[in-house]
């Protein structure tokens, strides 16, 4: 008889669990089960099952993981993959997200506990605008944003990117990291189908409940949206397996280096 598949659980495609259910999270954990409607048959109710000998990873996406990087309490329990988008843009835009420097001493520190194969950085969703950058630039917007890539780009490089004071991006962006401008106005993004692909197109709507395999654990309330998922992204699909939790940041950057940069312009 084959062995049972473990469970791989994202944590959430619905809502920032880190940031804004923190406490939820960590009482289902402690519960070994979370119960979970179906969003769109609210009737369908599935009981999906935490207790780690039978979870075999939990995905977590967040723009702020300063709760676990305090207390992770029942996630130390867990193999843990990281999705952490880090996007420097204004409070405008993004009122209830850390300050970039601030993300980025985040990120150090969750790589003092953790390989640097756990971790993807992304930068999405894309908002081409004047009134959400931090430097903007009227007369072309879509470079404000570039250039705010372009410092990510260089901060992932620098061994001293956890710093206070991000690194200035070079004076013009390569070829191999300038994105196209967008041609006519973006349409509605699309969460995340998995947890190690790009977003992609939301599916048609279905006819019947869809399998308690692909739901994901969620509080019933909804909150304020902190991670979502379209545009540009840094993902080091393959950093040297050799890195340990020791290395910490300039392990992860020196891969990053090594990568190749993908920029995609998806629909926001």
């Amino acid at each position: 008889m084959a062995a049972k598949l473990k469970t791989v659980i994202s944590a959430s495609r619905r809502t920032d669990l880190p940031r804004f259910h923190y406490r939820w999270l960590q009482d289902v954990l402690r519960a070994g089960e979370a119960v979970v409607a179906n969003p769109r048959f609210p009737e369908t109710v599935y009981r999906v099952d935490l207790r780690p000998q039978n979870v075999h990873t939990i995905v977590l996406w967040s723009k702020d993981f300063a709760n676990i990087l305090a207390d992770p309490g029942r996630l130390t329990d867990h193999n843990l993959y990281f999705h952490y988008t880090i996007n420097n843009y204004s409070p405008r835009i993004e009122p209830g997200v850390p300050p970039y420097a601030a993300s980025l001493k985040t990120l150090e520190g969750l790589l003092a506990r953790h390989r640097p194969e756990q971790f993807t950085i992304r930068f999405d969703p894309v908002v081409i605008s004047t009134g959400g950058e931090h430097q903007p630039t009227p007369a072309k917007p879509g470079r404000a944003r570039l250039a705010a890539f372009e410092t990510l780009c260089c901060d992932l490089a620098s061994p001293s990117s956890s710093s206070a004071s991000p690194k200035s991006p070079p004076p013009t962006a390569s070829p191999s990291t300038r994105a196209p401008h967008p041609s006519s106005p973006p349409s509605p993004a699309s969460l995340p189908a998995a947890a190690s692909t790009a977003p992609s197109s939301p599916p048609s709507p279905a006819k019947r409940p869809p399998s308690p395999a692909t739901v994901d654990s969620a509080p019933p309330a909804a909150a304020p949206k902190a991670s979502t998922s379209a545009g540009m992204e840094w993902n080091a699909d393959s950093i040297a397996s050799t890195a340990t939790a020791g290395d910490n940041l300039p392990v992860l950057l020196a891969a990053l280096r090594q990568e190749k940069t993908s920029i995609r312009r998806n629909a926001i």
